[in-house]
């Protein structure tokens, strides 16, 4: 199986870490103190560099780069830890409203002109994604969301309903009561209480919502993968550099086997996230979700393993937030729990072996 990147691939990776640049802890820190916990401005340079609008459909104004493409543009973002909210704030609405048919909203969002949140977790329902409590009462809505991620920022509010639907709402529309909170990786999420909420009323089909589902777990499976690479990359240069009995700790053989164990769990979960990319969703609409379950789910504990063992090794600072490593793994502890942690995700994929 060939993974070598082609040229655009490869301009794509090195475009991504040039406006990434090297991880800087104390920017980071001051853009999660501002309203939102993000810069819109930034934003609009994502959406300049075609990043948005690599996920949205041909069809509908999008570049339609295939899956292997978003999920090397998800990896290069988790390897420089961005701060940028590309997949749930990017690629799952764009997706959500190309399944729904609207091609003027997937305009507005691959271009920037639009933040969008997705609400589709509903309390007491853990990992579950069928909305049972939130429902139309003709052209509006009523229910609870929780969960919603870029929801201080967001413009519209994209809230699946009952019924296989989808409720497209002005932020700011009468009858949204929102409570933010901050989550783990030091982004903003809110709880979303709707009371007759007017908002405009899309079909989502089912198949085309778990196919979304799909999508989106394999593309945290990739930014996952990225992330895990650098925590081994600063783990190793560390090891190599710190002193103890006069001697780096890197030349000890336990740390060595560890070390190793983990190069070998990144590199088994690279190929597992590249493996599952290349495959063809539209052959196997089905088990797709399920696929990208069991991808996610073998990723996000190679990729955890890797975090742990990062964090051990640097001793107690690996717990501070001073450390890019704290900010990568606490990344990949949301991301492995998106739309499903391990164990779900496993009985997920065991459903479709």
């Amino acid at each position: 199986m060939n993974f070598d990147l082609d040229e655009d691939q490869q301009l794509t990776r090195d475009t991504i870490g040039r406006f990434l640049g090297p991880i800087d802890i104390a920017a980071r820190h001051a853009m999660r103190k501002a309203e939102g916990g993000y810069s819109r401005a930034r934003w609009q340079e994502i959406a300049d560099l075609g990043l948005l609008a690599l996920a949205a459909p041909e069809a509908m104004g999008g570049i339609g780069g295939t899956m292997v493409d978003v999920a090397l543009v998800a990896e290069a973002l988790g390897k420089g830890i961005a701060i940028d909210p590309w997949l749930e704030n990017g690629v799952l609405p764009i997706r959500l409203a190309a399944a729904a048919g609207d091609t003027a909203l997937v305009a507005d969002l691959a271009t920037g002109a639009q933040f969008a949140a997705v609400a589709f977790a509903e309390p007491a329902r853990r990992y579950e994604t069928e909305a049972v409590g939130t429902k139309t009462e003709g052209d509006h809505v009523a229910g609870a969301k929780t969960f919603v991620l870029g929801a201080p920022l967001a413009d519209t509010l994209l809230v699946t309903v009952a019924g296989n639907k989808l409720a497209k709402i002005a932020n700011g529309a009468a009858g949204v009561v929102r409570q933010d909170y901050p989550v783990i990786d030091g982004s903003n999420a809110a709880t979303v209480d709707l009371h007759r909420t007017p908002a405009d009323i899309l079909d989502l089909p089912d198949a085309r919502f778990q196919r979304v589902i799909g999508d989106v777990r394999m593309l945290a499976a990739a930014e996952m993968v990225g992330l895990a690479q650098t925590m081994f990359d600063d783990t190793l240069a560390y090891v190599g550099e710190r002193q103890q009995f006069g001697a780096a700790i890197g030349s000890f053989q336990a740390l060595q086997h560890r070390l190793v164990e983990c190069y070998a769990a990144l590199e088994q979960a690279r190929s597992m996230m590249l493996r599952t990319a290349m495959l063809d969703p539209t052959t196997d609409d089905k088990n797709w979700p399920r696929i990208a379950a069991g991808a996610k789910a073998f990723v996000g504990e190679a990729a955890t393993k890797i975090g742990l063992e990062a964090v051990q090794m640097h001793g107690g600072m690996g717990q501070t937030d001073e450390l890019a490593i704290g900010h990568a793994l606490k990344r990949v502890m949301l991301l492995d729990r998106f739309f499903g942690d391990q164990d779900h995700c496993l009985r997920s994929f065991a459903r479709a072996a």
